[in-house]
């Protein structure tokens, strides 16, 4: 907080330099109070999805920037910046220069292509791109450590690996899939290919839950969703020129999905708030209750699966998560301390070997909890008179 959120801010200021005077004035004034760890400030009531955080503010009286829990003040400070830059009526990504420079790189349009490309038998292509959206993961615009290490990993990266137990449910279950989607660019667009593949190849419908205002820098919003799979302008047009032709197919198969209503874009500010996962308002729990699999992307929704508590990290995912209505999947590369569901002396040893394996974007985990579906009725035995 007192250091790398100031540098986000900076490089906002940078990279928006058409912002008027008093659109800079405040993002300045709230890079420095984050700086000098001031007082949490008060939120308007009347702004859009404000109840939530009011009460979260009012549970910490007299804490700040630098002196409450992490997840609460990480989230707020990007909501206080979409207040500063007017995003509310303007509707201006004060990040989107930068998930569009990142969708004109070479690493995006490889990553694109290897995870196109990937086939074989149907389980084979669900577990390759499972991996592949995982690793996806690692290309997070706030956190440079996480990006250098790029898309490919080695097998001892991957700490937990439920990609055979996820395909089953997939490919056995019933109701829609949900994607709890994090970055935009190279891994929304691993993402989508996964997504157009879950509707091929298990007939469900899908739907991609998003935050409702910037925040992390590149995580998505329903307008980076839909300039990847509708947009036409100039960028768009470079991006889709420079594919393969198979590329061009999924990305057609995506948008017919989403004019037929079965590719849904849901955005929700719970996915924006402090609330930890288990604290789902009722309509939002009710729609995932009907999940074939809810897949989490990413490290921060993995924080908000977990509570962002230190955990022993051989207790399993599963009974962490049991809370979830339905099959829970996270898809995580570390980036923060959180960890459960690894083997016994796993975390001890790599402690010995790596002290920063919980937090440089290296390992990763691919961990399936929540609760299974509930078991089909037996079918009903006549009476015989």
């Amino acid at each position: 907080m007192a250091v790398r959120v100031p540098a986000i801010l900076e490089d906002v200021l940078r990279e928006n330099a058409g912002y008027s005077p008093a659109v800079r004035a405040r993002i300045v004034a709230l890079q420095r109070a984050v700086r000098d760890g001031e007082l949490l400030p008060e939120i308007d009531a009347h702004a859009p999805h404000a109840a939530d955080w009011a009460a979260a503010l009012a549970s910490r009286p007299g804490e700040g920037w630098l002196s409450s829990d992490w997840f609460c003040v990480e989230n707020y400070v990007y909501r206080c910046l979409a207040e500063a830059a007017d995003f509310w009526s303007t509707g201006r990504d004060p990040f989107a220069p930068t998930k569009r420079a990142e969708y004109a790189s070479a690493a995006h349009l490889a990553a694109l292509e290897a995870a196109v490309a990937i086939d074989g038998p149907s389980g084979e292509r669900l577990e390759g791109l499972l991996c592949a959206a995982l690793f996806g993961n690692r290309m997070d615009s706030s956190f440079a450590a996480s990006r250098e290490r790029g898309t490919l990993a080695e097998a001892s990266d991957l700490l937990v690996d439920d990609r055979a137990r996820a395909r089953q449910r997939l490919e056995s279950g019933s109701g829609p899939v949900h994607f709890i989607i994090d970055n935009a660019g190279t891994e929304l667009s691993v993402d989508l290919v996964l997504a157009e593949r879950v509707l091929a190849l298990c007939r469900a419908e899908v739907v991609l839950h998003v935050r409702v205002h910037p925040a992390f820098v590149s995580d998505a919003l329903e307008p980076d969703v839909r300039w990847f799979i509708e947009g036409e302008d100039e960028r768009a047009r470079a991006l889709w020129a420079s594919c393969s032709a198979a590329a061009r197919a999924c990305r057609a198969e995506l948008r017919a999905a989403l004019d037929a209503g079965r590719l849904r874009i849901a955005p929700h500010a719970f996915w924006n708030g402090p609330a930890s996962l288990w604290q789902l308002p009722e309509p939002l729990r009710h729609e995932l209750a009907a999940a074939r699999l809810v897949i989490v992307k990413g490290d921060a929704h993995y924080r908000r699966t977990v509570g962002d508590a230190l955990w022993a990290p051989e207790v399993p995912f599963a009974a962490v998560t049991g809370y979830c209505p339905a099959p829970l999947l996270a898809l995580r590369t570390l980036k923060s301390d959180p960890i459960v569901g690894l083997g016994r002396g796993v975390a001890r040893r790599l402690d010995a070997e790596d002290p920063r394996w919980r937090v440089n974007g290296r390992r990763a985990v691919l961990s399936l909890g929540g609760q299974p579906p509930a078991p089909e009725p037996p079918e009903p035995t006549p009476l015989r008179v």
